[in-house]
Formats: C-alpha cells, structure tokens, sequence
C-alpha cells in the first residue's frame, strides 16, 4: 500500500496536541543547537571585547539564559496556550518530596567522587578549561556564587525540557520507558562536541535523571542534582 501525503499529515487532524508536542521538540532544539548557543555569541560579539575572561563570562550567560527561554519559557508557552495542559502534569510540582529528597541526599554524597575522578582525565579537564573561565570563577567565594547563579537558569531549562516537556509529555503516548529512552537520546546528541567521556555519562544521566523525575514526578530533584553536579565539575576541573 503506497504511503500519501494526507497519511503523513493524519495526527496533524487526529492528534494535533502530539504533532504539537513533537514539532515543537525539534524546531526549539535546533534553535538551541545554533542561536541559543554559545558559538553564536562569540561569533557576532566576541570582537567588542579585549578580555578573555570577561567574554567567556558573558558568553556562558548568554548560553544559560538561552537556555532558560528556549527550554523552558517557550515550553510553558506552548503548553498553556496550545497543549491547553495544566503544567502539573509536566512535573512542575514537588512531588514524591521524601523520595526525592532522599535520592538528591544520595548524589551528593556519591557525586564528588564520580565528578573528580572524571576531572582527572586530561581531555575533559582541558575542554573545561578553555572553554570555561574556570580560573575567574574559582579565584573568590564571590565569582563562584556568581557563576552557580548564572548557572541555576540553565538546568532549570534543561531539566523542565528533556525531563518534563519531553519525558513527561511522551509518556503519555509512549509510556514511561520510551518516554525515558528518548529524552536520553536527546540530551546524548546534545552533549555531542564535548569530551566523550562526559557523552557516555550524558547516556547514564539521562537515564537516571529521566526515573528521578518519573519515580518522583518532579523536575526539581534533577535540577538540583545537575547543578550540584556542574558546580563540582567546574571546581574540580578548575583546581
């Protein structure tokens, strides 16, 4: 039986919340992947500044307040005036908050060993290192404080998208298991570019992340798991 345009086009009729849902992933992906990110800063800006540091500073905040409007402002959007949804069910809430006080209680127990042992391989340290202004962010209580604001907007994006937007949204079509599966696939192409040890834990992460937010039914365990986890990365690798 040959395939027609008007099959291809049957949720756009059946289920226009689902095509929504899944048009809307890949266009905020790629407009993350090239406008939101930090190459695109440093392309049309870096030459109004002399000083490294301070370009590495405004570049990563550019990055992560991308990240905040892309992931997570545009999503709410979305799903308030189109999806016609209550944000609840996106894992807005606190959830399971013993369950999920307990597991972050985990991870910041285990974290640092994983986090150090990982800064120790050359090339990871090195990408952190040159891409990041480790140097000022690690030179004062003050810049650290600083950098884990600038931070803070960034996986309250990432986290509200791959885990709530994406991981709760699929769910409902796809159930739990490929709902995780996906958003993993996702965050893992993301990570393409970085040293490929952190691409591999990307896959573990996700993974993790995705039942956290599954098991807890709350985004903001895994917020505070990656951003204590990308706070430790940038002390470790800075040190």
């Amino acid at each position: 039986m040959v395939a027609t345009l008007n099959q291809f086009f049957e949720p756009l009729k059946s289920d226009k919340k689902y095509a929504i849902l899944f048009v809307s992933v890949i266009l905020i992906l790629m407009v993350k992947i090239y406008e939101g990110d930090a190459s695109f800063f440093i392309k049309h800006f870096s030459e109004d500044y002399t000083n490294k540091d301070i370009l590495q500073w405004h570049t990563w905040l550019y990055h992560h307040l991308s990240s905040l409007v892309l992931f997570c402002i545009v999503p709410i959007f979305i799903i308030k005036v189109f999806l016609k949804d209550d944000l609840g069910n996106y894992g807005i809430g606190l959830g399971d908050v013993r369950f999920g006080l307990s597991a972050t209680l985990v991870a910041i127990i285990i974290l640092p060993i994983l986090v150090y042992q990982n800064s120790l391989n050359p090339h990871h340290a090195e990408f952190y290192q040159t891409h990041f202004p480790l140097l000022l962010v690690n030179s004062s209580p003050y810049y650290f404080s600083l950098w884990a604001l600038t931070y803070l907007p960034h996986y309250l994006g990432w986290e509200f998208f791959f885990r709530g937007y994406v991981g709760f949204g699929f769910k409902k079509y796809h159930g739990a298991f490929m709902a995780i599966m996906f958003q993993t696939l996702l965050t893992a192409m993301m990570h393409i570019g970085k040293p490929e040890s952190e691409t591999w834990s990307t896959v573990v992460g996700g993974v993790y992340l995705g039942l956290l937010a599954y098991r807890s039914n709350s985004i903001w365990y895994g917020v505070l798991f990656h951003l204590y986890l990308g706070l430790l990365n940038t002390w470790f690798c800075g040190l």
